[in-house]
């Protein structure tokens, strides 16, 4: 089984999801439940780092886009004559 590191955003959401459909379900007990609870809490926290790096490369990915168009816009076209 993999470790909470190693478990992609889906897989531990629904893990997540699985925690809190137990814990809503029928009578469990207090330990149990305080258990279920620290576990979710691990995996909310790891799906938000995810979710955080997720955003940081989309972000470098749009910066290095708009960087590309900005150096296609400065560059002459090859079908324009460019002055000596």
């Amino acid at each position: 089984m993999k470790s909470k590191k190693e478990l992609t955003y889906e897989q531990a959401y629904k893990k997540l999801e699985d925690i809190v459909d137990k814990m809503n379900g029928a009578s469990v007990p207090l330990a149990e439940l305080m258990s279920l609870y620290e576990e979710g809490m691990e995996l909310a926290k790891h799906c938000e780092a995810l979710l955080k790096s997720y955003d940081a490369r989309l972000e470098k990915a749009a910066k290095h886009i708009m960087e590309m168009e900005n150096e296609a816009e400065e560059s002459p076209d090859d079908d324009e004559e460019v002055p000596f």
